[in-house]
């Protein structure tokens, strides 16, 4: 990514950073840290204050609109005043100019500060409709600034946002919604558990010990096309130069044009891998006599994932996407549809062990391979990865983003694809309903990789050959702005780029830090024009990429949770430590006792875990646990001051995970009761203000009608006794 260069100014990174609608937004310093956290803590008084009158006066819920109310500026973000008639209101939401970063840091506030808070609203989210409510509980659309921008909302109310959150999956909800840990179980931690117990049933046992026993010969058929690369080559793999001199992405379907399917079905999963296998086809029966032929050679895939923890224990598969060179078709797999998950490994497995199928990605050694073992028990055998290839063709220590790849080799739309990418890439996968526009950037993902195969083979191939012309140059100079194109490790496992200096005049380079030498890396003169695949082996880099492809997919699931999730090293347990070692900040009344309730909570998730055959992340993040254990709660609506949408599993009231956390902290604060600046505050509904108002309406209407009425007789008999005078 470029960078600003003390000294002088980046025309491009200046004109950038002040163009758009937010970009001119500056971050909240330290001094309006505090401003803010204030306007929080004044909210929050005013907010108990008016429910705290209208035990005695009936509530004017305001029907005035949000455009109408003033406004107050903290930085260069415009606030809510906080009149009365606002803070009436189940819910108010916060500037959505404010940064992710910044967000992130008002959500811990309103955490100490026991405030409900809950991320609404999603600057991808176009087919849903968050619209805000009056005080009243009317619809208004009016009242949210704009329903497609991410932003706070907060409220004192345990049922002051229920507005955004929908339990009915038909509907879209705003909030997000947590992953169903419980239907969607990791195999890895499944089969371990089984295998430990003892599976009560016999021919389950079984499948689960042949699967091990075939995941180790996959294992070392990997390993043997990691050491013999020549040996993972198929005959259809030979390159004719004439042909593929003259192809580039433009040649491919787009998207928009390439017909696709939602498998959110078990029927439709078995639909799609047959389509893959055999291409569509108008009679997909078969006869004994006349089995139909595979036509499946190359199997493009991609998945994306969603983190519902901390480190990489908590990452979870939410949507896988194929296409094939038998079927002019994508399929997009939803694991988490009923019925999906377990069906998964049945029906793709087969798919991607089979070594006769070259399976083609972009970056499977980040998290796509570990994910597949980890989720399903999937290993990937026979992969070529065009991330790994990339990085070979282009001399760099890494290799290309796939949009920048896409671009190299002339995609027409490469700009709405980085575009898509840019805006999509972080999404929340495991929410439904999936928008259409992340739909489309997961096509994107795979639309193009069958192709791309084969001119990076094409480029790798000519690498050995006399007068080649290396076909582009990536420099690493900090001054380009490249992350619109190029992709991070925390979503998919791509890297962003970083090649060696390159001596090449600046002027050559593009608006991308992409230098294109112009076209085919072979001389015309050259005189070969096509080698066989029996020949693949004389090719140093190409065999080098596809050797470097397999090692890649040897990269599994550890199990190694404890390594990927640090329980003492966790960020915000770190933070509550550091405050109380300086006697200042939120977490300064963090003692022993505290950190002794963090290791019994840990300890209760862990055994947790191993009941529901699942991470620990699963049942919640760390986080979670650090701050039950500072602000020691004791019902589920103190925990959803933590985080609103709690874990599938402490959210069920079928289960009794929720009571057991309670119970622990409980029996903690009743042998040390904590001592914070402030205790925590009464759990209420909203909707219990309204039915007190209402009642105690009646009441002072009654007890104005005897006031009135003390008051005439009174005023009646001073007159009569003034006239008898």
């Amino acid at each position: 990514m470029g960078r600003y260069r003390k000294g002088h100014k980046h025309q491009r990174w200046h004109g950038k950073k002040q163009g758009g609608d937010n970009n001119n937004i500056k971050e909240l310093l330290g001094s309006d840290w505090s401003v803010v956290e204030n306007y929080l803590i004044e909210y929050r008084t005013k907010a108990h204050e008016a429910h705290r009158l209208g035990n005695k006066h009936q509530l004017k819920l305001s029907l005035l609109l949000i455009d109408d109310v003033p406004r107050i500026s903290i930085g260069t973000h415009q606030f809510l005043s906080l009149t009365m008639s606002i803070c009436q209101r189940r819910y108010i939401d916060l500037p959505d100019t404010l940064s992710g970063k910044e967000r992130r840091r008002v959500h811990e506030m309103c955490t100490h500060l026991d405030i409900y808070h809950a991320g609404v609203g999603s600057s991808n989210d176009n087919n849903g409709s968050d619209t805000g409510d009056d005080g009243a509980g009317q619809m208004n659309p009016t009242t949210v600034p704009n329903n497609n921008t991410r932003r706070i909302a907060i409220s004192i109310f345990v049922d002051g946002l229920e507005h955004f959150f929908c339990h009915d999956s038909a509907h879209d909800c705003s909030i997000t919604q947590s992953f169903p840990s419980r239907s969607c179980r990791p195999w890895c931690y499944r089969i371990n558990s089984n295998l430990t117990k003892g599976d009560n049933n016999k021919q389950h046992d079984e499948q689960h010990q042949e699967r091990l026993i075939a995941i180790e010969k996959e294992k070392k058929l990997i390993h043997q096309f990691t050491i013999l690369p020549e040996q993972s080559v198929q005959s259809f793999d030979s390159l004719d130069f004439v042909t593929l001199d003259t192809l580039d992405l433009s040649m491919v379907p787009t998207p928009d044009t390439t017909p696709w399917m939602l498998v959110d079905t078990v029927d439709k999963l078995i639909l799609c891998v047959d389509e893959l296998r055999f291409g569509i086809s108008s009679n997909t029966t078969t006869t004994n006599d006349s089995p139909r032929e595979t036509k499946l050679s190359e199997l493009a895939f991609d998945l994306e994932m969603c983190n519902i923890g901390d480190g990489n224990s908590g990452t979870r598969t939410c949507l896988i996407q194929l296409t094939s060179n038998a079927a002019n078709k994508d399929y997009i797999i939803d694991p988490l549809a009923m019925g999906i998950w377990d069906a998964i490994p049945t029906y793709l497995g087969p798919l991607f062990s089979d070594p006769n199928i070259v399976k083609i990605g972009h970056g499977v050694g980040g998290m796509d391979c570990s994910s597949l073992h980890r989720d399903f028990g999937i290993l990937v055998v026979n992969a070529f990865d065009t991330y790994e290839a990339t990085a070979i063709v282009s001399q760099s220590k890494r290799g290309l983003g796939l949009a920048a790849l896409c671009r190299q080799y002339k995609l027409p739309e490469w700009e709405r694809y980085a575009e898509l990418k840019k805006t999509y890439q972080r999404s929340e996968w495991q929410k439904r309903p999936l928008n259409s526009d992340a739909l489309r950037y997961g096509r994107y993902d795979i639309r193009y990789l069958i192709t791309l195969r084969k001119l990076l083979m094409r480029d790798l191939a000519k690498m050995d050959m006399i007068d080649y012309v290396q076909p582009f140059i990536v420099v690493d100079d900090e001054d380009y702005e490249t992350s619109e194109l190029y992709e991070s490790t925390s979503s998919n496992g791509n890297v962003i780029l970083s090649s060696d200096k390159c001596n090449v005049d600046k002027s050559e380079v593009d608006d991308k830090g992409i230098i294109d030498n112009g076209g085919s890396a072979l001389s015309p003169s050259s005189s070969i024009t096509i080698i066989q695949s029996s020949e693949f082996s004389c090719y140093h880099h190409l065999m080098s990429a596809i050797s470097l492809s397999q090692k890649r997919c040897l990269k599994l699931w550890s199990g190694n949770e404890v390594a990927d999730e640090p329980i003492l090293r966790n960020p915000t347990l770190l933070s509550m430590i550091k405050d109380a070692a300086k006697q200042k900040g939120h977490g300064k009344y963090w003692t022993d006792v505290h950190m002794q309730l963090y290791r019994k909570l840990v300890d209760w998730r862990k055994d947790v875990a191993q009941r529901e055959l699942c991470t620990g992340a699963d049942i919640c993040s760390l986080d979670l646990l650090v701050f039950a254990a500072y602000k020691m709660p004791t019902t589920s609506g103190h925990l959803r001051r933590f985080a609103y949408i709690l874990p599938e599993l402490l959210r069920d009231d079928a289960l009794p995970y929720c009571n057991e956390l309670c119970e622990i902290v409980t029996t903690t604060r009743q042998q040390h009761p904590p001592v914070l600046e402030m205790t925590s505050l009464a759990v209420f509904r909203y909707s219990d203000v309204v039915f007190d108002c209402e009642s105690c309406s009646k009441r002072q209407k009654i007890v104005h009608l005897l006031v009135g009425s003390a008051l005439v007789g009174a005023i009646i008999i001073a007159m009569t006794r003034a006239r008898n005078r």
